[in-house]
């Protein structure tokens, strides 16, 4: 019989493979880019990216010569990021996993990271838990979460208003974006990493207009695809508009298309 823990993987695991989060994801290339100069990855270096998507952190550390191994809990995900590797010529190993139960042996990799990836687990120390456990002691742990204050947590936010409420609601655990706060990364770290740097940076979020970059949401973002395929048409027009305005709210373009400020926060950890 299935644990709680592995029934809500699958449930995640069918809602992702339903979409190709790549749209999505080539928006936020440079941002891994970053995070593997922060993580000072090196030629040789044992690189695991946990819930690496289609590997846009697995190839930007493959990139600087390391030899990376992509998880993540769609096949169809990893098998976009082999398909990205194979065309750049870069030497990619990918695996299913899922960030709470990963299947490697204990300090098997020099450096660990996810960018918008781990910070989705469930259970949050847990996930952490796993990060820690691959790393080798002295290793780096290196990751992009989206802020508590930013775009991203505000647009979660919005959908989170309109969904039906449970009758019977369950205990909330703290959210993902939560990840995004220095403080609550070393509550879940702990003394088990020796050091922990963390720098708010902004990324931008680039497209035709407000309304494009919702319907990419709609479109390629699993829980924004499945909640505007389940919203009465009144509470999708609310969501929608919300969207858009919220988009609006961090746009810095004046020519009608956009260029939305999204914070995240850019984390390095040492193994102790």
């Amino acid at each position: 019989m299935a644990t709680p823990t592995q029934t809500m993987a699958e449930r995640t695991r069918q809602m992702w493979t339903a979409v190709d989060y790549h749209p999505i994801a080539v928006q936020d290339l440079l941002v891994s880019e970053l995070l593997a100069r922060a993580a000072d990855v090196h030629s040789g270096h044992r690189v695991l990216d946990v819930a690496a998507g289609t590997g846009n952190s697995a190839l930007a550390a493959a990139r600087r010569g390391a030899r990376v191994t992509a998880t993540d809990i769609a096949a169809s995900a990893l098998e976009t990021a082999s398909r990205r590797a194979a065309v750049e010529g870069l030497s990619l190993e990918v695996e299913v996993a899922d960030a709470q139960e990963l299947p490697f042996e204990d300090g098997a990799f020099d450096v660990v990271m996810s960018s918008f990836g781990a910070m989705y687990a469930p259970d949050q120390r847990r996930a952490a838990g796993e990060l820690l456990r691959v790393c080798r002691p002295g290793g780096r742990i290196a990751m992009a979460n989206w802020t508590p204050d930013g775009i991203v947590a505000r647009l979660q936010r919005v959908m989170a208003s309109v969904m039906p409420k449970p009758a019977k609601p369950a205990p909330r655990p703290a959210p993902p974006v939560a990840w995004g706060g220095e403080q609550h990364c070393r509550e879940l770290f702990g003394d088990r990493v020796a050091s922990l740097s963390a720098t708010v940076r902004v990324h931008e979020m680039c497209a035709r207009s407000a309304t494009d970059q919702v319907e990419l949401m709609a479109g390629h973002l699993a829980p924004w695809h499945f909640a505007t395929r389940s919203l009465p048409p009144e509470a999708l027009r609310q969501l929608t508009e919300a969207a858009v305005a919220e988009y609006e709210r961090v746009n810095r373009a004046t020519d009608g298309t956009l260029v939305a400020r999204a914070e995240y926060l850019e984390l390095v950890a040492v193994r102790a």
